[in-house]
């Protein structure tokens, strides 16, 4: 996850080779000695404090979306579009023929009156959707702002975990030189400070990998809310659109003014959302019909969206 740049890495290697020269220049049984290895027992503990302080290690506060209240929307939506679906038999299609001898006529006024009796049903699978919205959202700012704490953090233990490698390299390649001629040092950086610098080598990197997968979860929980809230959208707005072309259909069809007096309010409401271009023109019913068929597309995705949801991990 955390790229290294190579000029980055020479820095490194080099600060590598000038603690270990460092080193060799101390007497080995001398108390110098032991002190400058605690600068590699110190080794990014200031950041792994930190991780800790954050609770990076697991997901117990990011929460997860509020799929279960999606769900009841959509299938909200998806009974009132049934009963309402224009071409459904009884709404604004024609009956099939009864006896053989005539088929039962549609009743315009009476199909789009149905739209003023579900208004509070409709107006209640939105808002639920809306306030489903509004919840990832919020949870978005959060993570994102989280996200931005992890960043740095995962950047400075991954070149943590490559200085102390680069130490552990320098070390082993130079008491393989000087052990004919210096033995003692040599068996020193071999027992001692190569042990205290894989030790450290070891919790940076346990530290960096719990750092880095919190920083994953959190990015696919971010792209995932983003998905949904886009789904949200989309249904919400597809509804508006489909409530806004009953309301023209019912004026030209029907000769009736189809009052819905919520729909307002949740256009004002829903005034940050996708917006459409207004009510299709040409055959009225051939409109409304397209529009419920866009509105079953849009809760179909939104429904995909909502099962492709990945469970989070065991906290």
């Amino acid at each position: 996850m955390t790229q290294i740049t190579k000029r980055r890495h020479a820095e490194l290697a080099g600060q590598a080779m000038k603690f270990v020269a460092e080193l060799l220049l101390i007497e080995p049984l001398s108390p110098a000695f032991d002190h400058k290895l605690e600068a590699i027992e110190a080794l990014g503990r200031d950041t792994i404090a930190a991780v800790s302080a954050r609770h990076a290690g697991s997901l117990a506060h990011v929460a997860p979306p509020p799929v279960e209240g999606i769900a009841q929307a959509i299938a909200g939506l998806r009974s009132i579009a049934r009963a309402l679906e224009p071409l459904r038999p009884g709404n604004l299609a024609q009956g099939e023929k009864r006896f053989g001898l005539f088929a039962p006529k549609s009743d315009p006024a009476a199909y789009f009156r149905r739209y003023t009796a579900a208004q509070s049903e409709i107006e209640a699978a939105l808002v639920s959707l809306t306030r489903a919205r509004d919840t990832l959202l919020r949870a978005n700012v959060g993570i994102e702002a989280e996200e931005a704490a992890l960043r740095p953090l995962v950047a400075a233990l991954a070149e943590h975990a490559l200085f102390a490698e680069e130490v552990a390299l320098t070390i082993e390649a130079r008491a393989a030189m000087i052990e004919p001629s210096e033995p003692m040092k040599a068996r020193r950086l071999t027992a001692d400070a190569l042990h205290t610098v894989r030790t450290r080598a070891r919790d940076i990197a346990e530290a960096h990998a719990l750092t880095a997968q919190a920083l994953s979860l959190r990015e696919i929980v971010s792209a995932t809310n983003a998905q949904l809230i886009e789904g949200i959208e989309q249904a919400t707005a597809t509804m508006l659109m489909v409530l806004r072309t009953a309301m023209e259909a019912a004026r030209l069809i029907a000769r009736h003014e189809l009052v819905l007096d919520r729909i307002a309010s949740l256009n004002r409401a829903a005034s940050n959302l996708i917006s459409d271009d207004g009510p299709p023109g040409g055959d009225q019913t051939e409109a409304l019909q397209s529009a419920f068929a866009k509105l079953y597309d849009a809760l179909d995705r939104l429904e995909s969206e909502r099962a492709a949801i990945p469970p989070l991990p065991p906290r």
